[in-house]
């Protein structure tokens, strides 16, 4: 795909217009995903500060609608090079467009349509990850993955596997993970922005696979659980996009990678577990373990002087349940993070709706006679907050943090007009402009 911009239509050139009525996204994800003749796009009048929004949406709508994963490119992939291949794996056609106003100058809508297509092709990318079979994407070549894109960077990367994690006695990853024999990994990514200021820390579940340990899933719910990881994968390329265009912050990302599987050695309902803040959770659910996962993750962020942490995860159907496909589960725990947050999502168009913490769902969560609290309710519903306030006893106090649960959004389920089946990519934008307001 090539986007132009142009202050004056373009003669013998099929032309849309788009007026300040309708939703960019919805309507050029559907024209993107049509792959069709190449045209020109005429954009109706927009007040002063909204141009940059409905250029940056315009042309990220028209790569996601257009994304597909070449499967071609699947068949020739050595997982030692999915970074190098991911160009070619991430297929957004040929059509062009050209977008055309004389309302801003071409400095200004082509530094728009730049920023828009990096948005896209990041998301692409985070897409890709969560596309890839099992087999050819296994915790250590998404590692492998981590560490080419940070030298491409040039930003710090260290990789934290099971004797690490042992040493620092991360017992919330690392029990996950016991009954797969491959090793878990936390992938730290530092980039310095804005010395001496604050750090905002960024955590993503990364569930490679997750059949639920021993409350094992159905084969309807263990379908699409490769899709586990895309939190992970998100917040690597919300990373990789906030450092090329050297956002003025200081950024720790953190990537929880493991897989859920079953072992004689894998975790049992009733084991008790010493987390790496120090806390003992009594394992209820084996499949409520990506609240495990992420809240080590939220501790060594913390550890590390993040005072600021957004979280993403697919991490409970209750969500999903609550909120239907299109809208992730907002938690926040602060009212000003919470404005900030909104506002931010009016600009990328991705739908949000605030969810409950309170000390009534805590509650649910310290029945346990032998640890500080359990990883579940049994039979007391809100599966999500019940969650979000299990990830909150791991935020110390004075710590901002904002927490995505995106089981909805995370993955296109069917075919759509707007977009083709698979992972989406979503929270991407939103967490991106909320990092750059924050600068």
């Amino acid at each position: 795909m090539k986007i132009y911009f142009s202050k004056s239509p373009v003669s013998n050139l099929l032309t849309v217009k788009l007026n300040a009525k309708e939703n960019p996204g919805e309507f050029f994800r559907k024209l993107g995903k049509q792959r069709g003749n190449s045209c020109q796009i005429l954009l109706d009048d927009f007040a002063d500060g909204e141009w940059k929004n409905v250029m940056e949406s315009t042309v990220c709508a028209l790569h996601d609608g257009a994304y597909k994963m070449n499967k071609e490119v699947l068949k020739k992939l050595d997982k030692e090079n999915i970074y190098e291949m991911r160009d070619d794996l991430a297929d957004f056609g040929e059509t062009e467009y050209t977008l055309v106003s004389d309302k801003i100058s071409e400095e200004e809508g082509n530094l728009w349509i730049k920023r828009g297509v990096s948005l896209a092709v990041k998301k692409g990318y985070a897409r890709t990850l969560g596309n890839l079979p099992n087999n050819y994407l296994h915790t250590e070549d998404m590692v492998c993955y981590a560490k080419k894109a940070a030298d491409h960077l040039g930003v710090f990367c260290r990789v934290l596997g099971d004797r690490e994690l042992q040493e620092m006695k991360a017992g919330g990853i690392l029990a996950v993970n016991q009954g797969s024999r491959r090793e878990a990994a936390m992938v730290v990514l530092e980039y310095e922005g804005a010395p001496g200021e604050k750090k905002i820390g960024l955590v993503g579940k990364g569930l490679m696979f997750d059949a639920g340990g021993y409350h094992l899933k159905s084969i309807d719910g263990m379908n699409g659980m490769k899709y586990d990881m895309c939190g992970a994968a998100g917040i690597l390329e919300v990373f990789e996009y906030l450092v090329e265009h050297k956002v003025k912050a200081n950024l720790m990302a953190v990537l929880m990678l493991a897989e859920n599987v079953i072992s004689a050695d894998a975790v049992k309902m009733g084991d008790v577990i010493t987390m790496l803040s120090g806390n003992t959770v009594e394992v209820y659910n084996t499949d409520a373990e990506g609240r495990l996962v992420l809240a080590d993750g939220l501790t060594y962020v913390q550890q590390w002087g993040a005072d600021l942490v957004v979280d993403l995860a697919t991490l409970t159907y209750g969500a999903q349940a609550a909120l239907g496909d299109g809208v992730t589960g907002l938690f926040v725990n602060g009212e000003e993070l919470f404005h900030q947050w909104t506002d931010r999502a009016k600009e990328t168009g991705e739908r949000f709706w605030r969810l409950p913490l309170d000390e009534y769902y805590h509650r649910m969560l310290t029945w346990s006679q032998c640890a500080d609290f359990a990883n579940y309710a049994p039979g007391k519903g809100a599966a999500s907050s019940t969650a979000a306030c299990f990830l909150e006893n791991f935020i110390e106090e004075g710590t901002g943090w904002v927490h995505l649960d995106m089981v909805g959004p995370s993955v296109n389920r069917s075919e759509s007009e707007e977009m083709t089946q698979g992972a989406t990519g979503a929270g991407i934008p939103t967490i991106i402009r909320f990092v750059e307001n924050n600068q």
